[in-house]
């Protein structure tokens, strides 16, 4: 295995489980085996199998497929960790720092973490809290549903954290599949950081 990627973010909404399936897509599609594990409590895997047609479920390595993505409750996860089935790349969605389910021990026991973050004021408080916790200083840095235009000022105030800090485009469907938003740009720009973090 290549790494076991966690994704979480500072408060609830901000995009993780988008960001998860999303880099699922992008390493799939640059030829590795990647899967997404729901480590929160949001039933994702439950919704996107009454949602959407054509998902295909496997009881007993419990995974589900949907839309071309491999997907495990979080009960799973040590039998990904030892290949059972065996992937590349395992991103696990933890949802929200603030969900009392939320464990910073697992979080940190991945190979590489990723924060979402925000900008606007109910998200600022919880960013700067997120920033300065020294269990996170090594996670990736990604802020979501940010102006353009405030991105260049943004950066500047991570400071230290400038050079792993990144600015997610809209992408208004988990599952999508095509090639717009630049999107492609953008992964490949997480998973350079990411795997900065994995063999530094």
């Amino acid at each position: 295995m290549e790494g076991i990627i966690n994704i979480a973010g500072v408060i609830p909404r901000m995009g993780t489980t988008t960001m998860s399936l999303q880099l699922v897509r992008f390493l799939q599609e640059n030829g590795y085996d990647a899967c997404y594990v729901e480590m929160s409590r949001q039933d994702y895997i439950w919704g996107a199998t009454n949602i959407y047609k054509g998902v295909s479920m496997d009881r007993v390595s419990g995974r589900t497929i949907c839309m071309g993505i491999h997907m495990f409750p979080s009960d799973r996860m040590e039998a990904l960790r030892k290949g059972k089935p065996p992937y590349d790349y395992v991103v696990c969605d933890f949802g929200s720092l603030s969900d009392t389910t939320f464990s910073k021990q697992r979080f940190i026991g991945g190979d590489c973490g990723i924060l979402l973050c925000g900008n606007k004021p109910n998200e600022v408080f919880c960013t700067e809290d997120a920033l300065a916790d020294p269990m996170l200083e090594d996670a990736v840095t990604v802020f979501n549903f940010t102006d353009p235009a405030d991105q260049a000022e943004i950066r500047a105030m991570m400071m230290g954290r400038g050079g792993m800090t990144d600015f997610m485009p809209y992408i208004p469907d988990p599952f999508h599949a095509g090639k717009e938003y630049a999107k492609e740009e953008f992964f490949q720009r997480i998973m350079d950081r990411v795997m900065g973090v994995i063999h530094p």
